[in-house]
């Protein structure tokens, strides 16, 4: 038998159930109907809607899933067969988010919401943003690139109205938020029937804000990670839901860290999307007096002065910003040099953490002459300094730094 026939009998079978022994149905509904399943839909017609939608054993496997999960609660909880979600993000981190979504079987992407394209590099061309890239690569045609979502915005009042029509349109389940750039004004959020989430990169109520990835780095925390949360109308106060951790060695920097948030933070996701559907999991408030805030990131906040400034704080500089707007000195009065890479001695830096980048003959030296000798507990360094190539450290002051 096919699939068709298979999932029909199925069908057959549960509304018979339906019909006869279910407890809305049966000689105790008067006092049953009601108080047995929480979710809506009750799980009876959460399994017809599977073996309508999936494979006969996947349907078999939802169902079951949710029969084990299923007990009396005050509270009732939506988790129907699947989920229809309007995905919010502009940033490359999000990517893996919009392609686990649009893979799960389980979720239906209805909308993606990102930025406008804009202009980037020296010939300011303009550049579709990644976000609206994968979605068109994934086959997603509903993008939305809306300037504005308010209201009351000036300008672009048009596009929030014509947003907001789409959104209330769509009813989706879902709206997941990643990266998205900016605050969602909260006739958004209202308009997700079951709930509004998003994806913030610390463990909050740590690092609310804008550069929780690199804090963790500048502030030297031993651990960070990814919290999921539900969304209201202030800067990253929401209840959490879950969050994953992750330890952060010396060896690693921003760019490991993002590494590591888009292999294990979309399947975490759907894993607590899940897992809130189905009642498992119970809303945690954040306690606002352990909060703490981080801001905009400028491109000046990543220069340092290798002759003065610690190696420590030189490397966790480095470590915050490696991506950007990474790492920088100045040399020879008016020269910029980049630092592309920076290895530490994990062995002997505790000894010379203190000392600065730069020392002459054994003993740091605090002056703003270019000074050429490496601080020991620096194993490997790559220069670049404007307008050239990368080049070891070698390289760079032998041809580029004046003599004193």
């Amino acid at each position: 038998m096919n699939k068709s026939i298979v999932n029909k009998i199925a069908i057959n079978i549960i509304r018979i159930y339906q019909k006869t022994l279910s407890p809305d149905k049966w000689l105790l509904s008067p006092w049953l109907k009601g108080k047995i399943c929480a979710h809506e839909p009750h799980c009876s017609q959460y399994a017809i809607q599977c073996f309508q939608r999936y494979w006969f054993f996947q349907a078999l496997t939802y169902t079951f899933d949710r029969i084990i999960s299923c007990t009396p609660d005050t509270m009732t909880y939506q988790d129907p067969s699947h989920y229809k979600v309007v995905f919010a993000s502009w940033a490359p981190i999000g990517v893996p988010f919009l392609e686990a979504i649009h893979a799960d079987e389980r979720m239906e992407l209805v909308w993606v919401m990102t930025m406008p394209d804009a202009p980037y590099g020296r010939w300011h061309k303009v550049k579709q943003n990644i976000i609206a890239s994968t979605a068109a690569q994934l086959g997603i045609s509903q993008i939305n690139k809306a300037k504005s979502l308010r209201l009351s915005s000036k300008k672009y009042a048009q596009d929030a109205q014509q947003a907001q029509q789409r959104l209330t349109d769509l009813q989706p389940d879902l709206l997941v938020v990643v990266a998205y750039g900016h605050i969602l004004p909260q006739h958004i959020l209202d308009i997700a029937s079951i709930w509004s989430i998003n994806v913030h990169w610390s463990l909050l109520p740590a690092y609310r804000g804008a550069s929780p990835l690199q804090s963790v780095f500048l502030h030297w925390e031993s651990e960070t990670g990814v919290t999921v949360m539900l969304m209201d109308e202030w800067l990253d106060t929401g209840d959490m839901l879950s969050k994953l951790k992750t330890q952060l060695p010396l060896e690693r920097t921003v760019a490991d860290l993002i590494d590591w948030i888009q292999t294990h933070s979309p399947p975490h996701l759907l894993d607590t999307l899940r897992d809130y559907a189905k009642g498992d999991i119970t809303p945690t408030p954040q306690d606002d007096t352990l909060a703490t805030h981080c801001t905009k990131i400028d491109k000046q906040d990543g220069q340092i002065d290798p002759w003065n400034d610690r190696l420590i704080d030189i490397y966790r500089t480095y470590q915050a910003y490696k991506l950007w707007p990474k790492i920088y000195f100045t040399y020879n009065e008016d020269k910029r040099a980049i630092i592309e890479s920076l290895t530490i001695n994990k062995n002997t830096l505790s000894e010379r953490e203190d000392q600065s980048l730069l020392w002459l003959f054994g003993e740091p030296i605090h002056s703003t002459r270019p000074l050429k000798n490496l601080n020991p507990a620096v194993q490997n360094i790559t220069i670049k300094p404007e307008g050239k190539k990368a080049m070891t450290w070698d390289e760079f002051s032998t041809n580029f730094l004046t003599k004193s």
